[in-house]
């Protein structure tokens, strides 16, 4: 079963989608699953060089909401086995280079990798507090899942594949994706948020049927930290 997901690498809601769904596939040993991993770009307004994660989102919620929002993701993180540590973030991410990094992950290792990689960016952000925007520390967690750290660094410094990943953002957002994760199973089934292990189980075993499932967190541009 051939699984889309369109993401963006500093999306909690995308982390817990990951876990989740992972539980869920891990309940059909039976089914071939192949993942592949497609990007979004929350922020796509965010300078390279990156910014002030704290003062900028509690520029645009309020301190009390945030800290409201810290308490959901995190308590809804650790049951999906996610150990968030969001206040701990002192710098925002563009995530152009990661998204692009991820790319170079498929073509060079497969989806394997590829799926490797995507848990090391989300662990890195969240509960290492590392610079997802930073070349060296993309290199460093590209070479921590077995890419040539050098190769990697060469092509981050490049132009390489960057039209590519933008065509494949604003596709994504042409085809009316507002937010992330958005799920595809087999071009069928779309869910989109971090949904729960049994709906992604209901989806997997009603494939062929069409239905509407319940509305989840997810991620927007004007609704996530």
């Amino acid at each position: 079963m051939k699984i889309d997901i369109i993401s963006d690498v500093v999306c909690p809601w995308c982390y817990i989608g990951k876990k989740n769904l992972e539980a869920a596939m891990a309940q059909r040993p039976d089914i071939d699953f192949e993942v592949q991993w497609f990007p979004y770009q929350l922020h796509p307004e965010a300078p390279l060089e990156g910014y002030n994660y704290r003062q900028s989102i509690e520029s645009k919620y309020g301190e009390a909401r945030i800290e409201m929002m810290f308490a959901q993701i995190t308590q809804v993180g650790r049951a999906s086995g996610i150990e968030f540590n969001l206040s701990g973030i002192e710098r925002g991410a563009n995530t152009l280079k990661a998204h692009r990094l991820l790319d170079f992950a498929f073509q060079n290792g497969g989806l394997d990798v590829q799926n490797k990689l995507s848990e090391a960016l989300f662990n890195a952000y969240f509960c290492d507090i590392r610079d997802v925007g930073s070349i060296d520390e993309l290199c460093a967690i590209a070479a921590d899942v077995g890419l040539d750290s050098a190769e990697v660094n060469t092509y981050l410094n490049s132009d390489e594949d960057l039209d590519k990943i933008e065509k494949q953002i604003n596709f994504a957002r042409q085809q009316g994706v507002s937010g992330v994760p958005s799920f595809s199973l087999d071009g069928k089934f779309i869910l989109s948020g971090g949904q729960q292990p049994e709906v992604f189980l209901s989806a997997i075993d009603r494939l062929a049927a069409q239905t509407d499932s319940e509305a989840a967190p997810a991620c927007t541009p004007d609704s996530c930290p």
